[in-house]
């Protein structure tokens, strides 16, 4: 491992064994986690159940001043179980109780049991911090993600390819004399875990108990190895900037993982045209490998949406973020938006 601050335990059925371990807890969650995940805490219930509702900074601060009076007294641990909302809430909810979360994810679409970053909200907008270092104990249980839509598994295959688009983004950049080139070691680790989760593309897209448990060790590793390079651009590239200028610009929800799936077949197909080899044919086919919905009639958005999104993610690239990517260099024309677009829509 890269990091060693993360405790993490795989396996089916561990959930009652470890709970066992930890002693007195309260649960963060929420529906339907709750719902789904509720039978697997019987054998050593919680001493409260927390519902969480927001990652509003001023309201985590509030339910932490009532439950540090009440039930969350020192030596009870915090555990969260859930997605990233309610895994970011109890990450801060310990950091303010000073003990190391309990983590325990029910889906597979999210990094943050292994990030050292916990994302909240402040004035109405994103704010995350880092606590470099950070102790955590994480618990993956297939039996209990599997319980989850597949649809919500399968999205969290896109946040994990999203490391290939990334590095390209990085070899582009250095290649038009901007920074330092891609590290060696690092762009042999990336290429590694890209290899063998493209290998696994089957496995992971069957949600076989097996397939989960590849699919989070790999998020943990592409996470440990952000986190033990933090200065580096890798941390997201040309697809995250598409997948969050999407929803700015989309009135409706959107599933992060799918979208940064399409951030990547279009990052990667316009790559092509900067670099030797970006993969582009070979991350396509293990998102279609993977059932990874990342086509726009199955996110519910159309050309228009995409187009844009295209048209005005440098603009919002250069006011909000600074990433040196693929989209500085792209001259859009009625031309290349075209075949743009029949590459997407294509098989």
């Amino acid at each position: 491992m890269l990091v060693n601050h993360i405790e993490t335990s795989y396996g089916r059925s561990i959930l009652a064994r470890e709970l066992e371990k930890i002693g007195e807890y309260i649960v963060l969650t929420m529906e339907p986690a709750w719902t789904l995940g509720e039978p697997f805490f019987r054998s050593s219930p919680p001493a409260a159940v927390v519902n969480i509702d927001s990652l509003d900074q001023d309201k985590l601060d509030a339910l932490y001043e009532r439950l540090s009076a009440g039930t969350l007294r020192e030596g009870v641990r915090v555990v969260g179980a859930g997605g990233g909302t309610v895994l970011d809430a109890a990450k801060y909810m310990a950091y303010l109780h000073g003990s190391v979360p309990v983590i325990i994810p029910s889906i597979t679409s999210t990094n943050a049991p292994f990030s050292d970053y916990i994302s909240i909200r402040r004035d109405g907008g994103p704010f995350g911090f880092k606590v470099d270092g950070y102790p955590k104990k994480v618990i993956v249980d297939p039996e209990l993600i599997a319980l989850a839509e597949p649809r919500f598994n399968r999205a969290g295959y896109g946040d994990l390819l999203y490391m290939q688009t990334a590095l390209q983004d990085w070899e582009l950049a250095h290649s038009r004399g901007v920074g330092e080139p891609p590290d060696p070691k690092i762009a042999g680790e990336i290429g590694a875990l890209i290899q063998e989760s493209i290998r696994d593309a089957a496995e992971i897209g069957a949600m076989s108990e097996n397939g989960i448990c590849k699919l989070m060790a790999y998020t943990q590793r592409s996470t440990e190895l952000v986190t033990a390079n933090s200065s580096m651009p890798i941390g997201a590239g040309a697809e995250h900037l598409f997948a969050w200028n999407m929803d700015l610009l989309c009135d409706r929800p959107l599933i992060h993982g799918e979208v940064v799936s399409l951030g990547i077949v279009i990052a990667s197909y316009l790559q092509a045209d900067y670099l030797q080899d970006s993969r582009w044919r070979e991350l396509r086919s293990a998102l279609d490998g993977a059932h990874v919905r990342y086509r726009p009639d199955e996110l519910g958005v159309s050309w228009e949406d995409i187009e844009q999104a295209l048209l005005t993610v440098e603009a919002y690239n250069q006011r909000v973020r600074g990433y040196h990517t693929v989209f500085e260099h792209i001259a859009w024309t009625p031309t290349l938006l075209e075949r743009l677009k029949e590459y997407v829509y294509g098989s």
